[in-house]
């Protein structure tokens, strides 16, 4: 899911997906609010929950027409093929809730919280940005929006890693070729708990 910015009336057709994948994408967020303020199995639970609907359309659409209004959720070529990057998605997601039982619990969600709303935000403020990074079709505009609406909804969690976290898991998202699904939690996570050992 990433923040390419097309450039002509046929490439902004093929991203008439965004607006509804995106409000699931960000809608993600509230996995680690739950594992906050009602349970971390609920979460665990929740994610796993998501994981088997998807899936359990994923094994479906190969069978039967999907319909008109749900067809907006996958990229066209995910219609033709296991649709790898909503899986990972899920998947990390799923995987930073266990994790949690190991490392810090702020750390594992304010990770998820850069993955839903730092890699949500960049693709829907990068597609209308004008300044792109050398040699990608990723903006300045949208890796920025992406790390700052990380950084203010993931402090709540780690305090002040969350900059380095948000800002560490947008330069994933925009070098990032395929799979930043995987790329921007893990390595918005990696950084924040590296920087939590060295300031002790």
């Amino acid at each position: 899911m990433t923040d390419s910015a097309q450039d002509n009336s046929g490439e902004h057709s093929s991203l008439k997906y965004l607006p509804f994948r995106k409000i699931v994408h960000i809608g993600g967020v509230v996995v680690p609010i739950i594992a906050v303020y009602i349970g971390k199995n609920y979460a665990i639970g929740l994610a796993l929950c998501f994981l088997f609907i998807f899936l359990f359309i994923e094994i479906l659409k190969a069978k039967v027409q999907i319909p008109a209004v749900f067809r907006f959720l996958w990229k066209e070529k995910e219609l033709k093929g296991f649709a790898i990057d909503p899986f990972l998605y899920y998947a990390s997601i799923l995987m930073l809730l266990l994790m949690s039982f190991y490392f810090d619990d702020g750390i594992c969600y304010a990770s998820i919280v850069i993955l839903t709303i730092g890699d949500g935000i960049s693709t829907v403020v990068g597609v209308h940005g004008k300044r792109y990074f050398r040699d990608t079709k990723k903006t300045i505009e949208g890796a920025a929006a992406g790390t700052i609406a990380a950084a203010v909804i993931a402090f709540p969690f780690v305090g002040g890693l969350a900059f380095i976290g948000s800002a560490i898991g947008m330069i994933a998202e925009v070098t990032s070729k395929r799979f930043d699904n995987i790329a921007v939690p893990f390595a918005a996570f990696a950084s924040m708990l590296i920087t939590q050992a060295i300031i002790g």
